[in-house]
């Protein structure tokens, strides 16, 4: 495992069992509430919103973190992730984080092996 795939998991560990941060419970219900829209579940739950979030593309996590994760732009890269990973989401299997990026700076990340699959453990 390598360095910078412990600080991205560190960066999901630590923002997840964030339970001060009035921000970061909007951002978990904002979570919820578009697997929701799409259309995942009928009534998400708080574990749904996990799963989803530990298996977002590591770009992602990224810029939600430098912008939060309700700004348009990290919201677009949800629900691109979203749309392309609606079967596995509904039925909890591995995740395809490969979303398409034009911005130099995913590119960049992308090519220094920032990325991250998250397996269920049910």
């Amino acid at each position: 495992m390598s360095y910078k795939h412990n600080n991205l998991m560190a960066m999901r560990q630590n923002y997840w069992n964030d339970q001060v941060s009035g921000q970061v419970q909007q951002e978990k219900v904002f979570l919820q509430s578009t697997l929701i829209q799409h259309g995942v579940f009928s009534s998400a739950t708080l574990d749904d919103a996990k799963y989803l979030f530990f298996g977002l593309p590591s770009i992602v996590i990224v810029k939600g973190y430098a912008l939060g994760f309700m700004h348009d732009s990290v919201q677009h890269l949800i629900h691109q992730h979203i749309q392309t990973n609606k079967q596995q989401l509904q039925q909890r299997s591995e995740l395809n984080a490969n979303i398409p990026y034009n911005d130099l700076f995913c590119f960049m990340l992308m090519m220094k092996g920032l990325s991250l699959h998250v397996r269920s453990e049910r």
